[in-house]
């Protein structure tokens, strides 16, 4: 037994003048040690226990990586649907297309930096502004209609044509495509609800993510959207790939692409 202590004193010893990190165990001891580990635990764990995510669990994903590579800020909100009020539908021309609307998106080019929780923070500063006559979103367009360096996002704003009354869902599609992998973030707002803000870490160059759907119950007319687009790697935009706007009307069973017809923008 002596020569048992003897030799754990002598280890003792030895750690206590070599090596700073034993120094600090013996002097915090097991229980605040255990409480760190456990606190790390919890933190770890706490983006896919926290309630009322802003994009709920069960997104269509053909993706690699680990788990923990799709993180979602919660945003607390009311229980679905919600009831949110549209524009007045303006008067047909001759042609039987809405007046002073055209197909498309109106966007915007915004600086983005990432912080250390691997969070987009879009700056609210204009660095340029584009158009599309097109229900998708392409990113090569957002590249090129970016600077040169720098990180940024496409933010865009339009109508969804509610034709009828009743139970619509709202979604987007984000599919990549290239050789590469990269960080991507995806929003969807309405014009009193988040419905998406995403951030996903090393999405693959062939990945087809679509997220789960927020249900509005809405009366005849416009419905306004919003959505937010990009893709980086490391410092570098990433241009391949396409947001898409998805929705589900009622009498329909899945969601699906809007078409040019049901996505309206004004007229410049």
């Amino acid at each position: 037994m002596r020569r048992l202590a003897a030799k754990l004193a002598f280890v003792h010893r030895t750690l206590w003048q070599r090596d700073y990190t034993y120094r600090w165990a013996v002097l915090l001891g097991p229980p605040p040690l255990i409480g760190v580990v456990a606190a790390a635990l919890v933190l770890t764990a706490l983006p896919a226990m926290w309630p009322g995510s802003s994009t709920k669990t069960g997104a269509t994903t053909k993706t690699g990586g680990a788990p923990w590579a799709h993180w979602t800020r919660p945003v607390p909100q009311e229980a679905e649907p919600f009831a949110e009020p549209t524009l007045p539908l303006p008067p047909r021309d001759l042609s039987g297309h809405f007046q002073g609307l055209q197909s498309g998106w109106r966007s915007e080019v915004h600086p983005m930096t990432v912080d250390v929780t691997r969070d987009a923070n879009v700056s609210g500063a204009v660095l340029a502004s584009f158009t599309l006559d097109q229900p998708d979103i392409p990113l090569q367009r957002v590249v090129d209609a970016g600077p040169p360096t720098g990180l940024f996002v496409a933010i865009a704003q339009s109508f969804f044509v509610v034709p009828t009354p009743g139970l619509y869902a709202f979604s987007v599609r984000l599919a990549r495509s290239g050789t590469q992998s990269a960080d991507c973030v995806a929003r969807l707002n309405s014009t009193r609800h988040r419905m998406i803000r995403n951030v996903n870490i090393n999405m693959d160059s062939s990945a087809v993510l679509t997220y789960p759907a927020t249900q509005f119950r809405l009366e005849p007319g416009l419905f306004k959207v919003g959505v937010g687009v990009g893709c980086w790697r490391g410092d570098r935009e990433m241009g391949a790939g396409d947001l898409t706007l998805m929705v589900r009307k009622p009498g329909e069973a899945t969601l699906r692409p809007v078409t040019a017809d049901e996505l309206m923008r004004p007229e410049p």
